[in-house]
């Protein structure tokens, strides 16, 4: 991103120019080829990205030892999710990397994470990872947590893979170790809705998602998965949305741990009437992994089974 005249809003700029001229020395560090396949703010990217980032990686698999993709910091979880379920059992490392300051700003952090991430791939990690602020994440387990810190991301419920100080300490036991051939699977269909539940809010405001074309709905409730046990359209929203064919899945606004339906009779009457639970996935990961399944099948049973299979270290 470069200020842009006259209020110096931030706006995508002109990487290709810009990327040796601020970081020169990545290219001791590899040999490079930047491609742009889109340039845009990362709150425009979505399902059409996705699939084209994934198709590219996926013609050019043999052509590099790695990928790194220059993304912004605002929907990178759900970009990197996007490609590890597109790019399953994957050979190479697909890296996400960005900044919280612009690479045209003093005291940006986009230099470190850059060079971070190119040595990172052109080392032997077969997964789609985010790289910020001196950590190795897996991408699929990866929130963002800060708008204002250099180490913007965590990964709640599962540690982070590695850490970059003087040296690169990167924990071998905790990656995915792929035994099977790459499965391309792309596409996405876009009939997934989530919704975060407040407290005294009525369940009728939902009612459009289940009188619309979607397929599944996500309910982020309070701690393991709990919705208002006093307001009581909630159970009957549930059984209305499955009544129709709607999958509802609950989540947890918490960020560590997560549901478990069982624990209190507010989850176990939602479960009752037919919701099924998040677990520890976090919702972008759910979110993206549904548009993903959608793709595939709209049977209520295949899709529960399919989302219950820990495809890419998600689960």
């Amino acid at each position: 991103m470069v200020p842009v005249e006259p209020h110096q809003n931030f706006a995508p700029g002109d990487i290709q120019n810009q990327i040796y001229s601020y970081v020169p020395e990545i290219k001791q560090i590899a040999d490079l080829d930047i491609i742009i396949p889109f340039n845009m703010d990362s709150s425009n990217i979505g399902i059409r990205e996705w699939d084209e980032l994934g198709t590219l990686i996926y013609n050019k698999l043999d052509e590099y030892g790695g990928f790194v993709i220059i993304h912004g910091t605002d929907t990178m979880i759900y970009t990197a999710s996007a490609l590890s379920f597109t790019l399953r059992n994957l050979p190479k490392p697909v890296i996400l990397t960005g900044a919280q300051r612009p690479l045209s700003k003093l005291r940006s952090d986009a230099r470190s994470n850059l060079i971070d991430s190119v040595e990172l791939a052109t080392m032997d990690i077969p997964e789609v990872l985010i790289v910020f602020g001196q950590y190795i994440f897996r991408g699929n387990r990866t929130i963002k947590i800060s708008v204002n810190r250099y180490d913007a991301f965590n990964s709640p419920n599962y540690p982070p893979l590695g850490e970059i100080g003087v040296k690169i300490n990167l924990d071998r036991n905790l990656l995915l170790k792929p035994e099977k051939e790459l499965i391309y699977q792309p596409g996405f269909v876009p009939k997934v809705a989530m919704f975060p539940v407040y407290p005294s809010m009525s369940a009728k405001i939902l009612d459009c998602a289940v009188s619309s074309d979607v397929k599944a709905i996500i309910l982020l409730a309070f701690g393991a998965g709990n919705l208002p046990g006093k307001n009581p359209d909630w159970i009957p929203f549930i059984n209305k949305a499955v009544s129709r064919g709607k999958m509802v899945f609950i989540g947890s606004q918490s960020v560590h741990g997560g549901t478990d339906l069982e624990l209190y009779e507010c989850g176990r009457n939602a479960l009752q009437a037919g919701a099924y639970q998040l677990g520890t996935m976090t919702s972008a990961a759910a979110y993206v992994k549904l548009h993903k399944i959608l793709k595939t099948t709209e049977k209520r049973n295949d899709i529960y089974d399919m989302f219950q299979e820990n495809w890419a270290g998600e689960i």
